[in-house]
């Protein structure tokens, strides 16, 4: 049943690239394959409801996965982790477990608040746990083994060489 699903060219690409970058948006996907919105909704839509894909939505907006290729707990982590800041962070506190607020400000070149939005959605996520020390606030990542899993397993879709020099000193640290 698989194959006649895949038989149109279109869906093969659509399951192609999902396959390879996890987690895509349907813009994401658009930009990619060039293909009109309505084919892609039309073919995402009928993916879907035949069970080869699934989704995660993400407030208003829906990543799409390979329905048996991605457990249930990594899709949201996934998420989270194809979006730059939110990766590089969690990448900075696996490395630098502990590190107070201040000091991860200082490593990016963002603002105050958009650090503190950022910080806030991991925690949610309960990907990063946050204590208060008196007045500053220490990160780690709650669960590092699980989170390097994911980072290992679908480095390829996150296209970053701060992911690669991760992926290459966490393997060092822990053969």
């Amino acid at each position: 049943m698989k194959e006649d699903i895949l038989e149109l060219d279109n869906r093969r690409k659509i399951y192609q690239i999902i396959s390879k970058f996890p987690g895509m948006y349907m813009r994401e996907m658009e930009k990619v394959l060039g293909l009109a919105v309505g084919v892609l909704e039309y073919h995402l839509s009928y993916m879907v409801k035949s069970e080869i894909l699934s989704i995660e939505e993400e407030g208003n907006k829906i990543r799409y996965f390979i329905r048996d290729d991605v457990s249930y707990g990594d899709k949201a982590t996934i998420g989270l982790l194809r979006q730059k800041v939110p990766r590089r962070i969690v990448v900075n506190l696996m490395l630098n477990p502990g590190i107070k607020f201040k000091d991860v400000l200082e490593e990016f070149e963002v603002s105050k608040s958009t650090l503190s939005f950022h910080m806030k959605k991991l925690v949610d996520a309960e990907i990063v746990t946050a204590t208060k020390e008196g007045r500053e606030t220490s990160y780690i990542v709650r669960d590092p083994d699980g989170i390097a899993r994911v980072i290992l397993t679908y480095k390829a879709s996150f296209l970053d060489s701060v992911v690669d020099r991760f992926a290459e000193t966490w393997m060092e640290l822990n053969p």
